[in-house]
């Protein structure tokens, strides 16, 4: 009795070293390379052919840090390809070196059919990356046609989230003139009076930059322009302090009686059940086989008067600005940060598409800018900025 059982230990011992041996020679470092030139060549067949042999598509490429699913979302066409990973035992969640996952890297290649698929498949589209930011923040960010963000939106993405130095998806919109993907924030509930770490709304990120059509959205839907920044500066006077005194008079002769509010409700998806608190962190589920910089959310980029506070544990996604613009910046307490290192990264501009769940607010803001110089005699296109002048000697005293 007791040789028949050692007999058969044995023989279930053996088997497992053989099934080890048989799954490291199939994760060998020349298939994994081979797996994800396949993956590249979206070549279908081959990829279900090494997932059936039982290979692991969860790992990051020694040479771009990227991972099978991330690289899948970057393609064109990539629908059946991220189907297949799926079904093979790739994470929705596997993040990249860099600590990015999937779904981020769809958003970031403005790609509809990865997000799409993937979104379908279950995926969140609250997935944080390694600095906690979301793909909604992403999004906002790079800009772009504006379908990807109101995908998210419109799959119960929650709008808030705050990087290392309290900005929020609505200040990224303004700060790069991202029009559209500001008004599927406010539609879904964007905070205007969000401030930063500066202190500084969404209103006083447009006077700094210039971007007076993101201006006229905020105020249109009812900004409050008599906030200040943590500098006693109200968006007028940061716009008179920047150089930009069209904007600055955009801002100055706005009347609360010109505000119109949203009168139709934001649509979302029946699929996704939302949870009560929100979805946890990615981070807590102690997934670090995809990102080791990542320990639990305890005193992760928390900034003060946002609850959160520290640093982000990874280098920040930030450029240096041109001498005289950052110095010019910083006397108002405002720094770059959180922008895309490519320059090429610009908002498109596309119309909105017929499948839109947002209303646009560009006839009726014509119009409202049209009756707002009627009333105080400009002409169209025409900003008097005599008074500025004076305006900024005495704002100049003031600060």
């Amino acid at each position: 009795m007791g040789s028949a059982l050692g007999r058969r230990e044995e023989a279930e011992r053996k088997e497992r070293k053989a099934r080890e041996a048989r799954k490291a020679k199939l994760n060998s470092k020349a298939n994994l390379k081979k797996f994800m030139e396949y993956v590249q060549q979206r070549n279908i067949e081959k990829v279900s052919r090494f997932l059936e042999k039982g290979l692991d598509p969860n790992f990051h490429d020694p040479e771009s840090g990227e991972c099978p699913l991330t690289m899948a979302s970057q393609l064109e066409g990539c629908a059946e390809l991220i189907k297949v990973l799926k079904s093979g035992g790739a994470h929705l969640d596997f993040r990249t070196q860099d600590g990015i996952t999937a779904l981020h890297k769809a958003v970031r290649t403005k790609n509809h059919t990865a997000l799409i698929t993937l979104l379908d498949l279950g995926a969140s589209p609250d997935y944080k990356d390694s600095r906690g930011l979301s793909p909604l923040y992403h999004s906002s960010m790079v800009g772009g046609d504006p379908y990807c963000c109101e995908l998210l939106l419109h799959d119960h993405a929650q709008v808030g989230c705050v990087d290392e130095n309290g900005w929020q998806e609505i200040h990224q919109a303004c700060r790069h003139g991202h029009v559209q993907h500001l008004e599927h924030l406010l539609f879904y509930g964007a905070d205007m009076a969000a401030q930063n770490a500066s202190g500084n709304t969404a209103l006083h990120v447009c006077a700094l930059y210039n971007q007076d059509s993101c201006t006229r959205v905020l105020l249109f839907r009812g900004a409050n322009k008599e906030i200040k920044n943590y500098n006693s500066q109200t968006a007028f006077q940061v716009a008179i302090i920047a150089g930009n005194f069209d904007l600055a008079e955009i801002i100055k002769i706005h009347k609360v009686s010109d505000v119109v509010p949203f009168r139709e409700t934001p649509s979302y998806t029946n699929r996704r059940r939302v949870l009560v608190g929100g979805l946890p962190s990615p981070r807590s589920l102690m997934r670090s086989a995809s990102d080791n910089n990542l320990n639990g959310d305890s005193g992760h980029g928390l900034v003060q008067g946002h609850g959160r506070q520290g640093q982000s544990p990874v280098p920040s996604l930030r450029s240096l600005p041109a001498l005289g613009q950052h110095q010019q910046h910083a006397s108002l307490g405002e720094t770059h940060h959180g922008e895309v290192p490519d320059s090429s990264l610009q908002s498109t501009g596309s119309s909105r598409s017929s499948h839109s769940h947002s209303p646009s607010l560009h006839s009726h803001l014509h119009e409202g800018e049209q009756n707002v110089r009627r009333a105080h005699g400009h002409p169209l296109g025409h900003v008097p900025r005599g008074r500025l002048s004076v305006l900024l000697m005495v704002h100049t005293v003031r600060l």
